[in-house]
Order: structure tokens, then sequence, then C-alpha cells
């Protein structure tokens, strides 16, 4: 299952899958990132080929290598139907004891 388009933003912590429902990511390994741009102009949209979807620029946690062996990348655009967000992380309050 995709992530909807209007669930990603800026500074959101994700996950790129492996494969879409129709296609195969260039990114294997199902590398973890943050968004820190929305991809192309912001102000004319950028809409994927095959099936439509968003673009976002993706730092990745560590360099990583593509499925055709290029890189490895520590940024990269990817298509939103590749991207999953990352569960929330909880930090108890230093003042819950």
């Amino acid at each position: 299952m995709s992530t909807s388009a209007s669930a990603i933003g800026i500074g959101a912590q994700v996950f790129v899958r492996d494969a879409s429902e129709t296609e195969r990511s260039p990114w294997p390994s199902e590398p973890s990132g943050i968004v820190f741009r929305s991809g192309g102009s912001a102000l004319a949209g950028v809409w994927g080929a095959a099936g439509g979807g968003q673009w976002w620029w993706i730092e990745f946690d560590e360099p990583l290598l593509r499925s055709d062996g290029e890189g490895p990348f520590s940024t990269a655009q990817v298509l939103d139907k590749f991207l999953e967000l990352a569960p929330p992380v909880w930090y108890p309050d230093s003042d819950d004891s």
C-alpha cells in the first residue's frame, strides 16, 4: 500500500519500498530517510509517468546503491508510490518520572 501524497511532506521520515503495486523501485534495500523538499518545480507540480504520483527528494540515512549498481547516493528523487511514512517515535517526558 502506498502512502497518499497528502500524507508526505517536508520533514517526514520515510521508508522507501522496494516495489509499488505495479512496478519495482530502483532502491531494493528499502532504505529509510527524510523528505527534504518536493521534486522538480513546486509551482508546476511534478507528476510521475506510469500511474502518476509526486516526486520527493529524500536524504537517505546512509548512502546506498540503486538496483542497477549505480551510486552510492546520499539523496535521490523518489515517487510517492514508493514511500511509506515511518511510524512515530514517542519519547517519555523527563517530567513523567
